[in-house]
This record gives structure tokens, C-alpha cells and sequence, in this order.
């Protein structure tokens, strides 16, 4: 690790992926069974326009903790059909085993050595209990199209997240004291009109995520804003607020269709720990320009995608399918996630294009 006496300065060599002659090095090995049950009973009831989905689920795992768990699960729908509307309910109790990787390298002794600026804060990573609430409908109109719509919750304890040793791509598993996540999805579908076929969707979620650290690995600066943030909470990764996709096929011929789609995000937040001109010189300004450092978010973006297929044989089981894919058409900038307090950088693909020749027989 390369050794730097304030490691927000943009020249810091770890900042700038310069390996110096100062650097550590550090060498883990580890191991340690992983051992995790499960058993569940489920039983589908129908009574009439009433479907009833129930379940109980027990759960064991032991790695750095040992813990057991009951989850009960139910779902609950009603069609109309006068009106040709069906509405459900569901609840899930939930457990969430921690990621394990690197979790022996985190929860090892020796992960405090990498940073002694200050004492590290290491907490072994308890499992995540949540409860999982959804309400929804489903409705069809002129028997060719259907609309899907819901509306959820979902609370966590001990919310689950990952964080990274340093500025390595070494990642290793977290936790939260707790995390709320809320929102609606509704999807408009047309399985098939004449030639046409297709679907637009749209999703809104808010997730936010309560301090203090409950699990995890933490060194330098990271320790102490583990150890002093104690209150409070700060946007979940999955809180973005607007997700649009589309997409339209069409049968020219028999044997032939082309598709048109569009993704539409409203962007992730972030936390920025240094100033725009500061990310500029270590990730570049074409970057930082789809960052929105007073709302603390990524920009939005759009990007626009195109498929043709064909079917080129066809004879009883044998058949030969060609099919050709182009995203991202206007080669747009993907920024989907961008590096803040515990999290990494994640650039979508630039515009590239696919080939599938797929045989059965």
C-alpha cells in the first residue's frame, strides 16, 4: 500500500495508482467452513377467486457468528374477474446471510496492521432480519394489453452493504444498524397486437440507511467516521428515484422482427469527501461533468438499444437463429454508481455490438 501522509490529496500515490518505494506489503491466508441449513414447508391454497401462498422457513448459519432463524412468508390475492382485475398482498419475513467474501481477511487480526493512523473498528457482520411488505394488481384491458402495477416497504436490521480495503479492489462485507427502503413499479406490457409486441416500465424507490456501523472492517479515516457517526442516515445505493425502460418488437415477416428499447435513469447518490477539481485530476473531467455535486447525485441518462433477428432454418427440432444486438447507440457516458465514503466507481459499457448464431436440433 503505497504510504502518503494525507490521503485526500489528489498526488497521494494511492490516489494517482502509483505503487512508490515506501509501499507495505501484506499476504492473508485464511480458512474456515461455512456451514448454513435450511428447511421449509409451503402450501398453495385456492378457495374460489381466493389464492392464498403460505410458508414457514428456518434458516442456520455459522461462519464468524452463529445464528438461527424462523421466517414466516404469505401471500394473498383476489381476482375479479367482471372486471378482469386481480389484487395481492404478501409479507416476508427475511434472512440474509453475510457475503463471504473476504470476510475471514476483515474479521482477521492482522486487517489492523494495514492502517495505524488510528485504531481500527473491526465488528464480526451479523446476518440481515427484515420484514418484506408488497401490495399490487394486476388488470387487463381489450384482452391485449395488461398493466402491472405495486407498491412495497421493505425494513432491515443490521442492512447489508460492502466496503473496500483502502483503495484496493479488495471488497469485503458490512453491515448498518438499519435500513428502510420504499417505492412503486408499474409496468404496462403488449404480449402481442398483430405484429407489434412490447412493454414500458417505470419504478420509483427511496432507500436510506441509519448509522451507526454494526459490522465490518474499518481503517484510517474510515475508522473514525465509523466510530463518530453514530445518528443520522445517508441515501441507500438503490435510491434512485426515476427507472424508465421500453421496448417495441415488430414481425416484419415470418421469419424476421426488429426491436427498439430506451433506459432512462434519474441517477444514484453519492457522497463526495473531496472537491470537483480534486476527482477531476484523478478520474478526469469528461467524469466529474455527469456528477451534480449540490444535489450530491449522478446525472441522468438515457441510452437507446436495437435487435434484429432472424430465423434462418426451421424444420421440425432443427432450427438456426441469427440475432444481432447494438446498445447504447448514442455511446452515452455511463455513470452508474461513483465513489463515495464505503463504495467504488461503476462505468457502463461504451456503445458496443453483439452477434448470437443459436442452433437446436
Amino acid at each position: 500500500m503505497p504510504d502518503c501522509a494525507d490521503p485526500s490529496d489528489p498526488q497521494c500515490p494511492i490516489n494517482l495508482g502509483i505503487l512508490d518505494a515506501g509501499a507495505t506489503t501484506f499476504a492473508f491466508t485464511g480458512s474456515r467452513p461455512d456451514l448454513e441449513q435450511s428447511a421449509y414447508i409451503q402450501d398453495l391454497i385456492r378457495l374460489g377467486n381466493w389464492t392464498v401462498n403460505a410458508g414457514l422457513r428456518w434458516d442456520h448459519y455459522q461462519l464468524l457468528v452463529n445464528q438461527n432463524a424462523v421466517s414466516p412468508r404469505v401471500a394473498i390475492s383476489r381476482y375479479f374477474p367482471s372486471v378482469g382485475l386481480n389484487l395481492h398482498a404478501s409479507y416476508d419475513r427475511i434472512f440474509q446471510t453475510p457475503s463471504f467474501e473476504n470476510i475471514l481477511l476483515s474479521s482477521s487480526p492482522a486487517a489492523e496492521a494495514l492502517d495505524t493512523s488510528v485504531p481500527a473498528l473491526q465488528l464480526p457482520v451479523q446476518p440481515s432480519h427484515g420484514n418484506y411488505y408488497e401490495l399490487g394488481s394486476t388488470k387487463e384491458f381489450f384482452g391485449k394489453l395488461r398493466l402491472d402495477t405495486n407498491v412495497f416497504r421493505r425494513d432491515v436490521n443490521n442492512y447489508a452493504d460492502d466496503s473496500q480495503i483502502l483503495s484496493t479492489g479488495i471488497s469485503f462485507p458490512i453491515a448498518f444498524r438499519k435500513g428502510i427502503l420504499y417505492g412503486a413499479e408499474a409496468k404496462l406490457e403488449v404480449p402481442r397486437w398483430g405484429r407489434f409486441s412490447g412493454f414500458v416500465s417505470y419504478s420509483y424507490i427511496v432507500g436510506n440507511v441509519w448509522n451507526p456501523v454494526t459490522g465490518g472492517l474499518f481503517l484510517g479515516d474510515d475508522a473514525t467516521g465509523a466510530t463518530t457517526q453514530l445518528t443520522g442516515h445517508f441515501p441507500d445505493s438503490q435510491d434512485q428515484r426515476q427507472t424508465i425502460r421500453a421496448r417495441v418488437r415488430y414481425q416484419v415477416a415470418p421469419r424476421m422482427w426488429i426491436a427498439v428499447g430506451s433506459d432512462y435513469n434519474s441517477g444514484l447518490p453519492f457522497q463526495p469527501d473531496l472537491t470537483p477539481e480534486q476527482y477531476a485530476t484523478e478520474y478526469g473531467q469528461v467524469v466529474i461533468n455527469h456528477l451534480n455535486f449540490n444535489l450530491g447525485r449522478i446525472n441522468p441518462y438515457l441510452t437507446e438499444n436495437f435487435s434484429l433477428g432472424a430465423d434462418l432454418y426451421q424444420h421440425e427440432k432443427r432450427s438456426l437463429r441469427l440475432q444481432a444486438d447494438a446498445q447504447n447507440l448514442s455511446n452515452t457516458l455511463e455513470v452508474i454508481d461513483f465513489g463515495g465514503l464505503f463504495s467504488g466507481n461503476a462505468l457502463g459499457p461504451s456503445r458496443q455490438y453483439t452477434f448470437r448464431l443459436v442452433t437446436t436440433f
